[in-house]
């Protein structure tokens, strides 16, 4: 029960404030104390696993299901109904809310109810079958919500809570079964500590690697530090605004196409956080107000008259229970499962548990048509016109924030003269747009203490321009709400043929192209879409500063994956450097100093072993193109060197790309120019002769084709230039090369 508990710890920070212990501590008691009940009394094994989790249904029926429950333990015929409304309760929390979530009901049953199933297990493992030491891996499973949600992953105080449990387990086992030779086995006792021992070693050692092979783990060493990152291989825009683990991928995931023909590329809007209690901002599902029937959707808001457009989607493994759509959808066609639209934001959500991924669809929708002028003559909202859910702030506004918006806005009259100083400041040269801002803490979020930090070190990414300038259009009378989707994109080249024979233009994103942006509200217009953050996309006509040159608006960045983030901004934070031993307390012995030399030597090799390795592969490379001798495949081996180093630096090849077009993505996306271009062309012409015409006649010496070492180091140095440091260190400390190596079509040694 304690080892149970001391591991739960874990939890705080996953879950706000420590609401959610007393029960969880209720649960795993009356769990532990009927299994020890029932072996005292000297009951067989298995039915001490069944009384175990019987216990757990009585416990959770007496503090989640009192009134359907009968005599306050014994699940009753409403249970079921009562069970799945707090199981989606729980859902929506976590769909909706950012880590730390509220302590809700459906919150604390999942909880009681996991760390109650846990300490069955755990019983049964360490007493019943006598294998305390094994017992150890069920409790990591209570440790890995914080290892994958928490900022710092478990942390150094929780991870001893839980390794302490652990042990005090072992102690009391050990005590049971005392120093002796166990009837009928002929085993002694102390077998526990062995086997705990080598339980220990195993899960150091993996929880030391596993960063270090497994994408998705930030930098650090477990368990403080180094998180598993599930937004980093999971392929779905999580609503909650988590967004800055989307934009640090330096590969992108998620990719979607989408053609359109409207005049210019199109956001893409998957939900709207309106909601905003002080802490977080979120997305209200108005699950009582929906309507079904997306093929015609008629906007309880109003919307400015104007050009239809079309629009198909393609999906693929991007998945959502929010619909991509560009504002304001008006019908939805071809699209799989069941679909609802909320009539004041046009948001489009799954009904039946269902999702994007996979789904090609058609959304016909209007594109407003506003200008300067029209926005310019529009006075404030009068009470009552919005729900108050738009307009709605907490009580307790930091000083600086509310400080900030009266300057800015001290000599304006209208709503949108406020807005565009807002937008203005926001865009101004004192900001920079950094997802290297500092991000601990809580900085990847929009609370207020959030927005506060953000105005004072004027650096961070689309989350805090979006919500900053929302909260100050609210403090000025102005409703608003926060879009959350994804920026243009950029053009692939391809037409696609729209249902009608319509000639549509296609453009992709994926992660990177994450974003999120102001939406504020103007009579009789609707609402309208503002752009506060540099360097990510194009600011509308209507909320230019001043009017531009066309070449001027066309080079205001439609991908943010180009703009320099971080000009400006915090430099990458460098690891603590280690006290030096002279600093260590006298009274520690120099056994502790061996150990800790040991320990620190092999963390450094383990650390070096991917450089070392990666480092070993391009001097072997380099010595057979060098060495003068003739070699069978010189162009596949440069090539080769040449795919890898660009995907440890993030640029990595797609399963559809050719030669050639993987060429041309590389020199756009890292800007080559120059001799890097030339030597980039060398080396792809010389590879696709030599493997797609090696018996023609065509001499790849009379061609001049043939590559040399001095190419691929040009264009590596040209790729190491237009990496961000982060990217060169991962690059070269954990080189994605080397787990995904280039593999020629045909089985060649390299």
């Amino acid at each position: 029960m304690t080892a149970v508990i001391l591991a739960s710890l874990s939890l705080n920070g996953v879950i706000e404030g420590w609401l959610w212990l007393p029960p969880v501590i209720l649960t795993v008691g009356s769990v532990s104390t009927a299994m020890a009940v029932i072996r005292s009394l000297g009951f067989p094994g298995p039915l001490i696993f069944v009384a175990g989790l019987l216990a757990l249904v009585g416990v959770l029926n007496w503090q989640y299901f009192p009134d359907q429950s009968i005599l306050g333990v014994i699940p009753g015929p409403d249970t079921p109904e009562r069970v799945t409304l707090l199981l989606n309760n729980a859902e929506d929390t976590v769909v909706s809310q950012l880590a730390p979530v509220l302590p809700d009901v459906g919150i604390l049953l999942v909880v009681s109810a996991t760390t109650g199933l846990i300490a069955v297990l755990v019983d049964t493992s360490a007493i019943t079958l006598r294998m305390p030491a094994a017992s150890g891996i069920i409790l990591l499973m209570v440790l890995f919500p914080a290892a994958i949600i928490k900022t710092d992953s478990i942390g150094i105080p929780a991870f001893v809570a839980a390794v302490t449990g652990y042990l005090l387990l072992l102690a009391v086992a050990q005590w049971r079964e005392r120093p002796r030779r166990t009837a009928g086995t002929g085993r002694s006792s102390e077998g526990h500590l062995t086997w705990a021992v080598s339980i220990g070693a195993t899960a150091l050692t993996i929880t030391i690697m596993l960063p270090l092979v497994t994408p998705g783990f930030d930098s650090g060493l477990f368990p403080q530090g180094s998180r598993l990152n599930p937004w980093g291989a999971a392929t779905g825009l999580n609503p909650s605004v988590t967004l800055g683990n989307d934009l640090r991928n330096p590969a992108g995931f998620g990719r979607i196409t989408y053609a359109t023909n409207a005049m210019e590329p199109l956001y893409l809007r998957s939900s709207t956080l309106e909601d905003f209690s002080g802490q977080r901002w979120e997305p209200d599902q108005r699950l009582d107000s929906r309507r079904a029937g997306i093929e015609e959707i008629r906007a309880g808001e109003p919307i400015s008259d104007g050009s239809p457009i079309l629009t198909t989607i393609t999906t693929q493994s991007f998945t959502s229970p929010w619909l991509l759509a560009p504002y304001a959808p008006i019908s939805v066609t071809n699209l799989e499962g069941r679909w609802t639209w909320d009539p004041q934001n046009l948001t489009i959500l799954a009904a039946d548990g269902g999702s994007t991924a996979q789904q090609s669809y058609q959304v016909r929708s209007s594109i407003p048509t506003l200008t300067r002028e029209l926005l310019a003559g529009i006075g404030p909202v009068p009470d009552g016109e919005v729900p108050q859910a738009f307009i709605a702030l907490p009580d307790d506004i930091p000083a600086p924030i509310e400080t900030t918006a009266r300057e800015l806005t001290a000599e304006t009259a209208n709503p949108y003269d406020k807005a565009m100083a807002i937008q203005n400041y926001l865009r101004s040269e004192e900001f920079t747009y950094s997802l290297e801002a500092p991000v601990d803490g809580g900085y990847d979020g929009n609370s207020m203490g959030v927005i506060e930090r953000f105005l004072e070190v004027k650096a961070g990414y689309c989350v805090h321009f979006a919500g900053t300038m929302a909260v100050m259009a609210r403090l000025l009378g102005i409703p608003s709400r926060v879009a959350v989707g994804y920026a243009p994109g950029t053009p692939t080249g391809n037409t696609v043929e729209g249902p009608r024979g319509e000639e549509l233009t296609e453009f992709a994103v994926d992660s990177r192209d994450a974003h999120a942006w102001p939406e504020l509200y103007f009579r009789n217009v609707g609402w309208v879409k503002f752009e506060p953050t540099p360097g990510r996309s194009a600011v509308p006509d209507y909320a230019q500063a001043q009017p531009l040159p066309p070449e001027a608006v066309a080079d205001d960045s439609l991908t943010p994956r180009d703009s320099p983030l971080d000009a400006a901004g915090s430099p990458p934070s460098t690891p603590a450097t280690s006290p030096d031993q002279s600093d260590a307390p006298e009274g520690r012995d120099g056994s502790g100093r061996s150990w800790a030399v040991t320990t620190g030597m092999l963390l450094a090799l383990i650390c070096v072993t991917p450089f070392l390795r990666r480092r070993t592969r391009s001097a072997h490379r380099r010595r057979l193109l060098t060495s003068g001798t003739t070699i069978h495949n010189p162009a596949r081996i440069a090539w080769a060197e040449t795919t890898e180093i660009a995907a440890d630096y993030g640029y990595r090849r797609m399963s559809s790309d050719t030669p050639r077009s993987f060429a041309e993505r590389l020199k756009l996306e890292a800007a080559l120019d120059g001799q890097a271009a030339v030597s980039l062309s060398k080396l792809q012409y010389a590879y696709e002769i030599e493997e797609y015409a090696p018996t023609t006649g065509f001499t790849r010496q009379a061609a001049g084709t043939l590559p040399n070492w001095e190419d691929v180091q040009t264009v590596i140095k040209a790729l190491r230039r237009s990496t961000k440091l982060s990217s060169r260190f991962r690059a070269q400390l954990l080189p994605h090369s080397l787990r995904n190596p280039f593999q020629p079509k045909r089985k060649t040694w390299l």
